[in-house]
């Protein structure tokens, strides 16, 4: 599957789904994915945007990039993009109207958007996931999350949006064991990264994070639920206006952790 470069793909909501399908497959990426801004196309909330599940050997590649448009969800504001044209789904790249932000208009595609704010790319499920080289902006909330995955590769990726776009998470693992995430930049409104219940044998190494809210574990027991993290690793980090370093957030005090290290954090202008 490729996405070629110098051109702009208008995608709505939409799942590719296992396990029905062949091994190591490669989503090459070198154009522009955006999602749509009128409300019709969301229905009444979606949880995910681009959605990958169930899958053995799945690769996201390349030097493209994924832009959610965000803006606005953040600011709930109905908003009809002129890029928002069914009739064209595929258009050329055009970098001056790109630099336009969505502009209000009264017509029959405007209107408030769901509540419910989507995850912009998620990969649920699967095994031997890796996500490198692209790009992820302005998502509606979560940029990139990995919900029950074995074996994770995130490498040399971007993830940006504004420090002030609500609980827009950089990269968010739960329920995920052997997870790699390393020599990336995230700058978000949420945790940079944001590791959470069911993880095990993470390592972050080698991040740029900033602005964000840091490198979280949790918030673990929640509703005095039982929460268990083990061997993770950050290591290699420097964070620059953020609003933590690295930290362990909980709920109640009934949770578990094991092995978790943090090395060579280097941290400026934090917010207390």
């Amino acid at each position: 599957m490729i996405v070629p470069s110098k051109y702009v793909f208008l995608v709505g909501p939409i799942s590719f789904s296992g396990p029905y399908c062949q091994h190591n497959i490669v989503f090459q990426l070198d154009g522009t994915i955006i999602a749509p801004t009128d409300a019709k196309s969301w229905g009444s909330g979606i949880m995910q945007w681009l959605e990958f599940t169930k899958l053995v050997g799945i690769t996201v590649k390349g030097s493209g990039v994924i832009d959610g448009r965000g803006s606005v969800w953040w600011l709930d504001t109905p908003y009809d993009d002129p890029l928002d044209d069914e009739l064209k789904l595929i258009i050329p790249l055009n970098k001056t109207l790109l630099r336009h932000p969505p502009t209000p208009l009264n017509s029959s595609l405007s209107g408030k958007m769901p509540s419910i704010k989507p995850t912009a790319l998620r990969f649920y499920g699967s095994f031997n996931v890796t996500v490198t080289g692209i790009t992820i902006q302005n998502s509606q909330q979560c940029h990139l999350k990995f919900d029950n995955c074995i074996g994770v590769l995130v490498n040399n990726i971007t993830v940006s949006s504004p420090g002030d776009s609500p609980n827009t998470d950089g990269i968010h693992l739960q329920n995920s064991k052997d997870a790699l995430i390393r020599s990336s930049n995230i700058a978000c409104g949420d945790d940079c990264v944001s590791i959470q219940t069911g993880c095990t044998n993470v390592y972050v190494h080698n991040i740029n994070c900033g602005p964000g809210h840091g490198i979280s574990i949790g918030s673990l027991g929640k509703d005095n639920t039982k929460a268990c993290v083990s061997n993770i690793t950050v290591k290699d980090v420097i964070m620059q206006n953020t609003m933590n370093g690295v930290r362990i957030k909980t709920w109640q005090v009934w949770y578990f952790h094991n092995d978790i290290l943090s090395s060579n954090v280097s941290t400026t202008n934090i917010n207390i």
